[in-house]
């Protein structure tokens, strides 16, 4: 049996410690994870993941933000809508039909109504306001705005044996904005034993030639850039005081 030298076990047996602090040689080895890191492509892959998903998120917001928008303008168009529509059925429900002696033609009465394929004039009652209310002349038609061409109703005091006031000193008010036409049609059943009733309009009418009779009908066609309106059916009533045929007992102002 071949036993090592009493030197060369005490040489293995007491060997040195390396220490351990001691800085690692170049030519050393490294430990694999201090040689791990990210490649050029993995970046480039990456670095494009988040712009796609930056953009869909951006687009996303973008197109909530004008849905909102979209909805808050169309929820505004029909409350103007609503406001105009309720504001011409009250008023064109209480319409004066007195007889008024027609300008320059002795003996002939017409009312102060009157209606043309794009303009509309009568004498109806003012909704209560502050300050305002009562009988006024009123005028709705189509009017170029700073803004664009508007729907106007313009209005002014009622005052006995006149026709019309001058228009271009009235107040005005826009009823709906943007819309680019406007066109009046009427229609209505001749009073008993009128002197027109085998020559009267039927069906309905651009305008009204009748100047000494109300229509019972008047419909309202508009138009703006996303196209043509429902057309508006409105209901035309003679204030009582007003109407020759009325002779009743009137309670709360309506026949």
């Amino acid at each position: 049996m071949n036993c090592l030298p009493v030197a060369d076990v005490d040489r293995l047996v007491h060997k040195p410690e390396k220490n351990p602090t001691a800085p690692l040689s170049a030519c050393a080895p490294q430990p694999y994870f201090l040689q791990r890191g990210f490649t050029l492509i993995e970046l480039l892959v990456v670095m494009t993941l988040l712009s796609v998903i930056m953009l869909g998120l951006v687009t996303a917001l973008r197109n909530m933000a004008q849905t909102e928008s979209k909805i808050d303008q169309r929820l505004e168009r029909l409350d103007e809508i609503r406001v105009a529509r309720t504001f011409l059925q009250q008023t064109l429900s209480r319409v004066s039909s007195s007889s008024l002696d027609a300008p320059g033609a002795p003996g002939k009465t017409i009312i102060p109504f009157a209606a043309t394929p794009d303009i509309l004039t009568w004498v109806g009652i003012l909704p209560a306001r502050p300050n305002l209310g009562g009988r006024h002349f009123f005028r709705l038609a189509m009017e170029d705005t700073p803004t664009g061409d508007e729907l106007v109703l313009r209005f002014a005091p009622w005052q006995p044996d006149l026709m019309s006031p001058d228009w271009s000193q009235t107040e005005a008010r826009i009823l709906i904005r943007g819309i680019s036409k406007m066109a009046i049609q009427t229609q209505g059943l001749p009073p008993q034993g009128h002197a027109l009733a085998q020559s009267w309009p039927k069906g309905w009418q651009n305008g009204w030639p009748i100047t000494n009779v109300l229509p019972e009908q008047l419909r309202l066609n508009l138009t703006d850039a996303q196209g043509g309106w429902p057309e508006w059916n409105l209901a035309l009533h003679a204030l009582p005081q007003s109407d020759s045929s009325f002779s009743r007992v009137v309670v709360g102002g309506s026949r």
